[in-house]
């Protein structure tokens, strides 16, 4: 069996830096890289979408993503601020408290593994984890060709990757610019959604285009009560008890992963999947 995934990978340290977290794909990265944010935007919200790695218990929650509380911020003394670039177009005034650095979006071309591995590195250069940066992306590398080997070649039908909304008339679908989508071709796999997606390469559907798909997979993310919810109404529901893939028992969950997380996610979104597929030998063919 394939280890956990490492909280932090050990590398050379550095002097740390107080560093803030505006965006919850900072604040994972940070803390892959064994370099905790002292503060991070909207704790609430990275704890229900990322949760692993876990934020320190002392970690200063600044507000929300796209309106920190200038007024802490300025209270903390932050050697450093890291953003996303969308959060930039508001935020002049934060040069004025520390520096500011504002990750830019993947360019044109960069698949989303790269991405997140090209800012693994960045992040690193600037808090002095350049060795723990090699060494994340080195286990990503190795997760995902591990999944591959394991049931990439076994499970030959197309897989829906998802959440189900509350309602349980709607999904969230993955498709092949999202970071689940991308890791799910390199283990491998074919991404059953070919469809539209935002930005982030995520779609809202209605459950009805599943049966788009007949012969896929579902493999959905388990979110708790909201995926509690929403599975009971979807048990009451003529359409979906109608499914293929419901019929036939190729329906699957695996714990919530951020659908764009970042590298430490994209480790556990492949271990996950090598344990759920590889366990599911009905699933094979």
């Amino acid at each position: 069996m394939l280890a956990s995934p490492l909280l932090a990978v050990r590398g050379t340290a550095a002097p740390a830096l107080h560093v803030v977290a505006l965006d919850l794909l900072v604040a994972e990265q940070l803390l892959t890289l064994g370099a905790p944010p002292f503060a991070c935007a909207n704790i609430p919200l990275y704890e229900r979408l990322v949760a692993s790695p876990p934020l320190p218990a002392a970690t200063v929650d600044v507000g929300t993503l796209q309106e920190p509380n200038r007024e802490l911020l300025q209270s903390l003394k932050p050697d450093l601020i890291i953003g996303m670039a969308w959060q930039g177009f508001r935020q002049e005034e934060l040069t004025r408290i520390a520096e500011v650095l504002w990750m830019p979006p993947p360019k044109a071309g960069v698949t989303p593994i790269a991405y997140i591995e090209q800012m693994l590195i960045s992040l690193a250069e600037r808090t002095g984890r350049q060795e723990a940066a090699i060494a994340a992306n080195n286990q990503l590398d190795a997760a995902l060709a591990a999944t591959r080997d394991a049931v990439g070649t076994k499970i030959r039908r197309p897989v829906f990757f998802l959440r189900f909304m509350e309602n349980g008339r709607h999904a969230a679908v993955c498709g092949s610019r999202s970071m689940i989508g991308d890791a799910a071709v390199r283990m491998g796999l074919s991404n059953a959604w070919t469809g539209r997606g935002n930005a982030s390469g995520v779609a809202a559907i209605g459950i009805e285009e599943l049966a788009a798909a007949p012969e896929a997979l579902i493999v959905h993310f388990d979110r708790g009560v909201e995926t509690a919810r929403a599975m009971a109404r979807l048990s009451r529901s003529p359409f979906w008890n109608a499914l293929p893939a419901v019929a036939a028992g190729r329906v699957v969950s695996m714990p919530v992963i951020h659908p764009n997380g970042g590298v430490h996610s994209a480790v556990r979104f492949a271990r996950q999947t090598e344990t759920l597929l590889t366990a599911r030998t009905d699933l094979h063919g």
